[in-house]
């Protein structure tokens, strides 16, 4: 890991801040390296970093395309953060949603400007397009080259401010997938697919930085392997799979708060070798970066709104002044940017408010022996009255009394009018518990700025040639939050194939 004084001295000598190509652009050039120049200890025509699910993907595909395909990674086996993911994605239209739905006439273009809408402004139209209309062929893809059986489809939760006909169930699972952990089903059907193929992949090989020639193509990496540092010649790109900057606190610190937070406050489960390295390499010969600032947080306890199937208890969430502040089921990243802005705004935690009625609600995450447990514990807080809970978690009483009376006198009618929330819609009564909100963080938001070919680009918006990035190696195709379940994995699957298709078809240097 790059120290922040490192990071900063590289990236400030050529920093650019301009709002259309992201947040922070190194222009500095890394020096030239002919190939007749440097001695290679390898060579390949696609040379791929990082083994997750983007780069496996990549890898099977460049290798379908022909292509002599060699992946380094990192840790000592494939995929990465996917590996704890469910492996579930989001598509619109495919045969798989209209045997398991009733969405009979979705199509992508609904799927588009739900993503849209959620990425706030904030990310590159084309690229989300071109993600939502291609999602239904890789899910087709997955099951013909791949041998994924997809069965059943399910949808994430709403959205406050995005229209309702733009949703539809279009996370698709496949067989024994959908639990976290249960990405691995995926990553080693890529993997196993990838090397019938013919493509190499090479474990506890870390990649340091890339190697250009005069006319700016990449042609190469460096890369530290068995202690010793080897150059690694590609024919025709690199591709850098090696996820966003999950664990690299300096970097956090430095481009996005939110994640920042969850490194140094909350649960962060992505794979220790996340640390930001494609994104650092790209940076140092002059890539833009793109959509920082989400990440993909939801709660460690109850895992609220992941999943449209399953609806929340009837609760509601205060800030440190004991007042109600956000829609509570609305998709877990959504709700979880706002927790994240309360607690730095007000300098302290949120908490998940609900009473003994609470605990026979359908789905609810605690039953009276849980809940005790958890009590003795110290992780829940309980109290005959709402104003004595109040004093338990230090928050104003009048506030959190308030905040409950408003509630139960909204939920006489079955309607939220705060937040306009649309399951739980239940009264809550006494004795009153407290959760401390927590999160449990799958990766950060943002990354190297791309265009649809995966072609990594200056802040200029001209292409480094021979260079690309996919998945949450690149950034501007998902917005400030997360918008469901599902899309990240598509993501790597359609950045990866994007990547090591358009790569495969190079001429060789």
């Amino acid at each position: 890991m790059i120290s922040r004084r490192d990071f900063v001295k590289r990236a400030a000598a050529g920093a650019v801040g301009v709002a259309t190509v992201g947040i922070l652009g190194g222009c500095t050039q890394g020096a030239a390296s002919t190939s007749n120049e440097v001695k290679w200890d390898k060579e390949a025509d696609v040379v791929i970093v990082g083994g997750g699910g983007t780069g496996l993907a990549a890898a099977l595909q460049a290798a379908l395309d022909g292509a002599k395909v060699l992946t380094l990674e990192k840790g000592g086996v494939a995929g990465g953060t996917t590996n704890f993911s469910g492996g579930v994605m989001q598509a619109a239209g495919t045969d798989a949603q209209k045997q398991y739905t009733s969405y009979q006439d979705d199509t992508p273009e609904k799927h588009y400007k739900l993503w849209l809408k959620a990425g706030e402004g904030a990310v590159d139209e084309e690229l989300v397009k071109d993600l939502a209309y291609q999602a239904p062929e890789h899910i087709q893809w997955l099951t013909d080259t791949v041998g994924l059986k997809w069965t059943s489809v399910y949808g994430h939760s709403h959205i406050p401010y995005v229209e309702d006909s733009f949703f539809a169930d279009r996370i698709h699972v496949y067989e024994n997938g959908g639990g976290i952990g249960s990405g691995t089903i995926l990553t080693k059907a890529l993997l196993k697919a990838a090397e019938e193929k013919g493509a190499l992949i090479e474990y506890e090989t870390e990649v340091t930085g890339l190697l250009t020639n005069e006319k700016g193509e990449v042609i190469g990496v460096t890369a530290r392997q068995k202690d010793a540092e080897i150059k690694v010649k590609a024919n025709k790109g690199v591709i850098l799979a090696a996820a966003s900057i999950d664990q690299n606190k300096e970097m956090a610190k430095a481009l996005s708060p939110q994640q920042y937070w969850d490194l140094t406050t909350q649960q962060c489960l992505c794979t220790p070798t996340n640390t930001g390295d494609g994104i650092r390499m790209a940076m140092e010969i002059g890539a833009a970066v793109s959509g920082f600032g989400g990440t993909i947080d939801f709660c460690a306890k109850t895992g609220a709104a992941t999943d449209n199937r399953v609806p929340l208890f009837p609760s509601f969430i205060v800030n440190q002044k004991g007042r109600r502040f956000v829609c509570e089921d609305a998709t877990y990243a959504y709700h979880y940017r706002a927790i994240f802005q309360q607690e730095k705004q007000l300098d302290g935690p949120t908490f998940m408010i609900f009473g003994e009625s609470s605990l026979s609600a359908e789905m609810a995450p605690w039953t009276k022996e849980s809940v005790a447990k958890d009590v003795t514990d110290g992780v829940v807080f309980k109290a005959d009255s709402i104003e004595e809970l109040a004093g338990l978690i230090a928050v104003d009483p009048a506030n959190l009394a308030s905040a409950l009376a408003t509630w139960n006198s909204d939920m006489q009618k079955n309607k939220d009018n705060q937040f306009d929330r649309k399951t739980g819609l239940k009264p809550i009564t006494g004795p009153f518990y407290a959760y401390k909100n927590v999160a449990a963080n799958l990766g950060s938001l943002g990354g190297v700025k791309i265009n649809v070919d995966g072609q990594v680009l200056r802040p200029n918006g001209e292409v480094i040639p021979r260079l690309y990035a996919g998945g949450l190696n690149a950034g501007g195709w998902i917005g400030p939050y997360y918008p469901g379940s599902g899309t990240a994995i598509m993501g790597t699957v359609h950045w990866g194939r994007k990547a090591g298709g358009h790569a495969a078809k190079l001429t060789s240097i």
